[in-house]
């Protein structure tokens, strides 16, 4: 954990959610208690042939975390 003014960077960590979510711990979570806001960042290193799958499933895997109550958004 990094934390500097209102942001907080989070690494290698669960996140809360309002209900149970096995896809729960992405690469990294940017706090702004400013903003009220969190932004998720899941990273992968694909192939160039894999890119656009590789997006889909990244995407897929975090449809159902839509909130965030460590940011109390």
């Amino acid at each position: 954990m990094c934390e500097e003014g209102d942001v907080t960077v989070l690494w290698n960590e669960a996140v809360h959610t309002d209900r149970e979510v096995t896809a729960n711990r992405p690469d990294i979570v940017i706090k702004s208690k400013k903003e009220k806001t969190c932004t998720q960042i899941d990273v992968a290193i694909p192939a160039d042939r894999n890119v656009v799958q590789k997006e889909a499933e990244k995407k897929l895997k975090y449809v159902c975390v839509q909130s965030c109550n460590e940011c109390g958004t």
